[in-house]
């Protein structure tokens, strides 16, 4: 039986998931500088924390872990942690979603999402090289873009956005990437990266 050369386009790909302009469920993502122990906290959702510079540890769920620059950890709800510096300041990026946005990326026929599994050690990646540079690109993106996003959810509760123009356009980050596609990309990296004994 011999193949038909098919120029159609497929009819379901992962474009859907990296164009989605508009996302019912925000993601929240933030730069935070740490320079004393945290209060024992979780996010009911998905929280990523990137360490970008510092020394101490993060404790989850009443066990400490040392931290390290390029550290990629995703947490659950289940997940109580804090973070507890040495002598150094530790800077970080801590980014807050939905387990119904994070279902949602994973589902992305592009992901294979099939071995990961949200344990009670966190899921961790510690990026080196270019992943890591590639990693806080986005993450620059990702800070920048989810800032603008709230700046729009603020402008549009008191301006009239008929006379202001399209709002969205105005909020996007420089590159025109929204904080879902960013987001999206930063885990697709912790899906690849990842080491599954990383904590043993």
């Amino acid at each position: 039986m011999t193949c038909k050369n098919n120029n159609y386009p497929p009819i379901y790909a992962s474009g859907h998931y990296y164009s989605k302009k508009e996302f019912t469920f925000p993601i929240n993502a933030v730069n935070q500088t740490v320079n004393n122990t945290t209060v024992l906290k979780n996010n009911s959702g998905i929280t990523l924390i990137y360490f970008r510079s510092g020394e101490g540890s993060i404790i989850i769920n009443s066990k400490p872990y040392e931290i390290k620059r390029g550290m990629l950890i995703c947490l659950g709800s289940y997940h109580y942690f804090q973070i507890k510096p040495s002598n150094v300041s530790i800077e970080l990026m801590q980014c807050r979603l939905s387990y119904d946005t994070f279902l949602y990326m994973a589902a992305n026929p592009y992901y294979d999402f099939s071995e990961i599994t949200l344990n009670p050690k966190p899921l961790t990646a510690l990026l080196e090289g270019e992943m890591l540079e590639r990693a806080e690109n986005i993450i620059e993106e990702l800070v920048d873009t989810s800032s603008k996003s709230r700046k729009k959810e603020n402008c549009s509760k008191y301006k009239d956005l008929s006379q202001s123009g399209n709002i969205s356009d105005r909020f996007l980050h420089k590159s025109g990437n929204t904080e879902f596609f960013l987001c999206m990309r930063l885990i697709g990296i912790l899906q690849k990266t990842y080491q599954v004994d990383f904590w043993k």
